[in-house]
């Protein structure tokens, strides 16, 4: 005889399944019936992709991971490891991770402690644990986006990025120093300086640049359908009146994909704004890093983290609001960096093309190899 629970048990996942199901006929019908605006959106992320994402994270994410798989950062980033190992109560090879994934961009810490957990060397709870704090945007795109666009102050940016790698270091260690100690095995760590190493460390940064441009046009398409329904207008509204001022319109598409923050205006409370939208990363950027990370590091506990660790990067964030902006150096400047794009953008996409030609490249002989 069943239970009066066994109906109810079944309920959630049945409502969920309908509610999915809705969404998608009403993203169907926005593509349908808003062509013109997801095209536009979509050709607008791309490029954005090809002229910014690319050439800030590419080349860094491809470091990232050889240092891993070659164990060269437990030497290269030591001066700061040793220090960080004291506080944190860690490895020093986790706090390289810590290091290289706050200077690397988001992304870059899930690949590595995703690493480490198919090497058998580090459990999936404390990869999960670990993710917490190994999750930033590197100073490059912090600097020139939210400080150099937004407020025309490259020490704004430095402010900005500073608050959010201090939250940051908060979080590893409260993550660290509770919850049991975390260990790493040592029986399997790498040393490979070959060639195929580094081979297979491009074939992995480069599968990280396509989930990234691929999500980013996604969420692109996702926010011109908000747009156009008139459901991004509503929730602006909302923010104005919650007080956010000029800017209400802006934060929503920023939570939803990061990159948005080139959006925000300078004034009132916008430097906080965009430290707490810089460490939570994005809607986006957190399926990103569930895409990266393969399913084996969990990542509840980084989506825990997020709100304890953006609002301590608002506060931290408060004097880049009173730095004096350079205005008129950063609009003449505008122009010359829109040259380069265009450059930057050929480039982009001939590295990708060569990219995936390696990533065919490497399916192929482990095919033939198994």
């Amino acid at each position: 005889m069943s239970s009066p629970a066994e109906p109810r048990s079944g309920y959630y996942p049945m409502a969920r399944r309908y509610f999915l199901a809705a969404a998608v006929v009403c993203a169907a019908a926005g593509i349908l019936l808003f062509p013109a605006e997801l095209s536009g959106a979509v050709k607008s992320s791309l490029e954005g992709c090809v002229e910014v994402v690319i050439p800030a994270l590419f080349a860094f994410t491809v470091l990232a991971v050889y240092m891993q798989q070659s164990g060269l950062y437990t030497l290269a980033l030591k001066p700061l490891t040793l220090p960080l190992s004291k506080l944190l109560g860690i490895p020093e090879e986790l706090c390289a991770v810590f290091v290289l994934a706050n200077i690397g961009g988001y992304p870059v810490g899930a690949r590595l402690l995703s690493g480490l957990v198919s090497e058998g060397r580090l459990s999936r709870r404390d990869a999960g644990r670990m993710l917490c704090c190994c999750y930033g945007s590197g100073p490059s795109f912090v600097i020139g986006t939210a400080g150099m666009r937004v407020f025309g102050s490259a020490a704004a940016g430095g402010i900005i990025f500073a608050a959010c790698f201090l939250s940051s270091l908060i979080i590893a260690v409260i993550v660290c120093r509770t919850g049991g100690k975390i260990t790493l095995e040592s029986g399997n760590a790498r040393s490979d300086l070959s060639a195929e190493c580094f081979v297979r460390s491009v074939d992995s940064g480069a599968r990280v640049m396509y989930t990234i441009c691929i999500m980013a046009a996604l969420f692109a398409a996702v926010t011109a359908l908000l747009d156009c329904s008139g459901i991004s207008g509503l929730i602006s509204v909302l923010l104005e009146r919650l007080g956010a001022g000029s800017n209400s319109s802006r934060i929503f598409p920023a939570f939803l994909e990061v990159t948005r923050v080139r959006d925000m205006l300078p004034g009132g409370a916008a430097a906080p704004v965009c430290a707490g939208l810089l460490s939570f990363g994005g809607i986006c950027v957190l399926m990103q890093v569930t895409a990266v990370s393969g399913g084996n590091v969990p990542v509840k506990p980084l989506v825990l983290s997020r709100l304890p660790a953006a609002l301590l990067s608002a506060v931290f964030a408060i004097p880049a609001g009173y730095v004096p902006a350079a205005v008129q150096e950063t609009y003449s400047e505008t122009a010359v960096r829109g040259e380069l794009f265009s450059v930057n953008a050929g480039l982009s996409v001939c590295v990708m093309a060569m990219a995936g030609i390696l990533i065919l490249s490497v399916e192929k002989a482990r095919r033939q190899s198994s």
